[in-house]
């Protein structure tokens, strides 16, 4: 986990800003600064030009249609290499800026074409010692099985950042749900580091399917904690087929940044995000 690799003071690692269209979330690239802040990383942006885009560029009834339906041109290829070349331009002006006002250190930006998972994959594993991703691009509800691809697909990364359509702020509580007592010090040390920019109070939320369950992590969260101060314990049990009413809860925290685990209750291996991601107003850090 990243955690581990920066409490140990490795070399500096880096958090990959992955974008893929011209209107990334400005939310989501806060949030990938915010991250490089906490972790004394740099940041580097990756603009992949969807090689899809180019495929379909080939077929002579492929159209591009504006958002309002109005106006509506013939795809080509020059036209599609200009656009996102114009944007990539754009937004590579936009990173170095956040980065320069944030005092993070920007090792460049790339632009490669190519299928938007394999860039992202031979990035991770070309540089490190450890990456975290940072999604640029919202995260529709709809879209969980994207997830979990890139979390089967992808390696040499320790963490991933998305954002949800309704993301609106980084600042507020970090709030981490722990499910196991084996994820609390790795997790309870990222929040606190992300707490550190953003000012932000540290929330443990102590994530169960059963009183029993829930009882049983409180236990041991609790003795793990000792006299550690600082810190604020929820609790909450969900109950099978009711990631709805969590949703809603976690939104009511308004939180600055959610933290979790890939693969348990908060995010399933291959469960549906919709109402987490549909509800989410903030980022959300996950863990490998």
């Amino acid at each position: 986990m990243i955690m581990h690799v920066a409490e140990a003071g490795e070399q500096r690692g880096r958090v990959v800003l992955h974008i893929t269209s011209g209107h990334p979330s400005d939310v989501a690239m806060e949030a990938a600064i915010r991250i490089a802040q906490a972790f004394h990383s740099e940041i580097e942006s990756l603009f992949v030009e969807d090689l899809q885009l180019y495929d379909m560029a080939s077929y002579p009834f492929a159209r591009e249609i504006s958002y309002t339906g109005a106006r509506s041109r013939v795809l080509s290829r020059d036209a599609i290499e200009r656009d996102l070349r114009l944007a990539a331009q754009a937004l590579r002006r936009r990173v170095e800026a956040l980065a320069l006002a944030a005092n993070v250190p920007l090792r460049g930006a790339r632009i490669v074409r190519d299928d938007p998972l394999q860039a992202l994959a031979k990035a991770c594993a070309e540089d490190g010692p450890w990456n975290v991703v940072a999604l640029a691009d919202v995260l529709a509800p709809g879209q969980g099985a994207r997830l979990c691809e890139l979390f089967a697909s992808v390696s040499g990364y320790t963490g991933l950042m998305l954002v949800g359509p309704k993301a609106r702020r980084t600042r507020g509580p970090v709030i981490a749900v722990i499910e196991s007592p084996d994820h609390l010090q790795p997790m309870l040390r990222a929040a606190e580091r992300m707490a550190g920019v953003t000012s932000g109070e540290v929330m443990l939320m102590l994530l169960s399917d059963s009183p029993s369950n829930g009882n049983w992590l409180d236990e041991q969260v609790r003795l793990a904690l000792g006299d550690h101060a600082k810190v604020r314990l929820l609790h909450y049990q969900i109950d099978h087929g009711a990631p709805a009413a969590l949703a809603e809860v976690i939104r009511r925290l308004q939180a600055g940044f959610l933290i979790g685990h890939f693969g348990g209750i908060l995010v399933p291996a291959h469960g549906d995000l919709r109402d987490l991601v549909a509800a989410l107003e903030c980022p959300l850090f996950l863990m490998r």
